[in-house]
């Protein structure tokens, strides 16, 4: 058995500490400088007009204040609630990032045997146990706090945490670990570690919503591409079909405006309530009633509006594609995208036929990937094609691996080309209307959806680099073992993405050709 010092260990590790600060560092000042901006537009999805202001309404930012001492801790109290969620979801995606980016270095340092293996894999252990923590642990509790900030300031939650409070913040935190401890492990998971027993678990439902992300990712590609495949073509929309829609638009707003002050004059008219008893047992049904009936048109104008600001958005972006389509960049961009979407109608098919005829496997435990797992034809045969370059000599097996990768690579693109509608979609759902707090919240969401990504990605690469067979003969010691034996087999989880992949897939199709027939945003007569 091979030993280190303990002082050689923790020598090592201070370059790889210095390059998790790096990373971190990279991920909080380069890369969120454009990926936070880009949320904050994408937070504001569609411009919907508000009809609650009025003229009386008077923002408190306008107010005039006593005192210049006064007015700084304003300003300072005000700098502090834009900044608290904006801090929190910045520095959890940095610590997912350089904390994945950190797993992934290890395992090239572990092929070009650079460190001691003890130090590899005390840093893995804990690089894995601070990513497990992220997910877990940290962004969901740090979604109780983004969403309980929409109601509260940060001094208040900082200076009154009550047993009350602090429990609802938790709650979400105890259900999800709570679940988390019901979902089976896979019978070939046997390892008694507890930290695999937690990745196992995380992976299985991570792998669901993955196929799931997948499955909606590439029907909406191959709406997108070929839209006639569901009967969803329209006719290009010109100038004057979109300057028809804002007309329409501004006289429904207009409407608005005048419905908002209809309402405010019939609460103003309203006499005060006395505070008998009479009173409160015989309301004013004339005013009531009259006010309801007002308060219910104003909601209908409301969904009429805003289906109408959709449409007309979706005129928009129809006409601004239709004029990139017709750039050499907008005819390379269409071609590549309807080859990506065969692909992903190619993907849904190998994802059936993986169900119905499922593979087993008849390899030995040391044989490695070949025939462990299922081989994708398509990305075989791009990697057959790619190893006809010269300078390139791959043998069969790497082939394989390269493969493996390639497919790996492809579904990564599938479920990033629908992160964007997923995350507009929550941001809908959950109504946040500030554009610094909704980019808040899909930061998080960002965070958590690369590090299960990051973590799948991993044991795809155990597949394609199996660590060697164990001896049961011996115990495994530190400073031999090999990274990748610390992960579970990827096969263990290919069938269940397979069937959360069909399942998105056959869902989203139904729910898209659906919306074409009800919505028909965009459509022009």
């Amino acid at each position: 058995m091979s030993t280190t010092p303990l002082a050689a260990v923790i020598l090592e590790s201070l370059p790889v500490f210095l390059l998790r600060g790096g990373l971190f560092y990279a991920s909080r000042n380069y890369i969120l400088r454009s990926l936070y901006h880009d949320l904050k537009d994408l937070s504001t999805d569609v411009e919907t007009y508000n009809p609650v202001s009025t003229d009386e309404d008077v923002e408190l930012d306008s107010l005039p204040v006593s005192s210049p001492s006064s007015a700084s801790s304003t300003k300072a109290h005000q700098a502090q609630r834009r900044t608290f969620h904006s801090v929190l979801s910045r520095t959890l995606f940095s610590f997912s990032f350089s904390e994945s980016c950190t797993l992934f270095i290890l395992l090239m340092l572990q092929g070009l045997d650079i460190l001691h293996a003890r130090t590899r894999l005390l840093n893995w252990n804990l690089s894995l146990s601070v990513l497990l923590l992220s997910i877990v642990v940290l962004i969901p509790l740090s979604y109780s706090l983004v969403l309980s900030y929409r109601s509260s300031s940060l001094s208040q939650t900082l200076q009154r945490p009550t047993p009350l409070r602090l429990f609802f913040t938790t709650l979400p935190v105890g259900l999800f670990l709570f679940s988390l401890s019901f979902v089976p492990l896979p019978q070939q998971v046997s390892s008694t570690s507890a930290l695999l027993k937690v990745l196992s678990r995380l992976i299985v439902v991570g792998t669901v919503f993955l196929g799931l992300l997948s499955g909606f990712g590439a029907v909406n590609n191959a709406w997108i591409f070929f839209p006639h495949w569901g009967g969803s073509v329209k006719n290009k929309p010109t100038d004057e079909d979109i300057l028809v829609a804002e007309r329409g638009l501004q006289r429904v707003r207009d409407d608005l405006t005048e419905r908002r002050r209809a309402i405010a004059r019939l609460e103003t008219s309203q006499p005060k309530p006395s505070s008998g008893w009479l009173s409160n047992v015989m309301p004013s049904f004339s005013g009531s009633s009259q006010l309801s009936s007002a308060t219910q048109e104003l909601n209908g104008l409301l969904a009429l509006e805003y289906q109408m600001s959709r449409n007309l958005e979706a005129l928009r972006q129809q006409q601004a594609e239709t004029k990139f389509s017709q750039t050499i960049q907008g005819k390379l961009f269409n071609f590549g995208g309807r080859l990506f979407a065969l692909y992903c109608v190619y993907r849904i098919v190998v994802s059936t036929i993986n169900l119905v005829l499922p593979v087993h496997s008849t390899s030995s435990p040391g044989q490695g990937a070949e025939g462990s797992a299922r081989l994708d034809y398509l990305t075989m045969a791009l990697a057959y094609l790619v190893s006809f370059i010269p300078w390139l000599h791959w043998e069969k097996d790497e082939i394989a691996v390269i493969a493996r990768q390639i497919s790996l690579g492809l579904v990564g693109l599938i479920i990033l080309s629908s992160i964007r509608l997923v995350l507009r979609g929550v941001n809908r759902v959950l109504r946040v209307t500030s554009r610094n707090l909704g980019a808040s919240l899909m930061l998080l969401i960002l965070a958590q959806l690369m590090g299960i990504y990051l973590l799948s990605a991993l044991i795809q690469l155990r597949t394609s680099f199996p660590p060697p067979p164990s001896r049961s003969d011996t115990e495994p010691d530190d400073g031999t073992i090999n990274l990748f034996s610390t992960l579970p087999e990827y096969q263990v989880f290919g069938s269940l993405f397979d069937g959360s992949f069909l399942l998105a897939a056959a869902a989203s199709a139904v729910i898209l050709w659906f919306d074409e027939r009800i919505n028909g945003a965009g459509t022009v007569s």
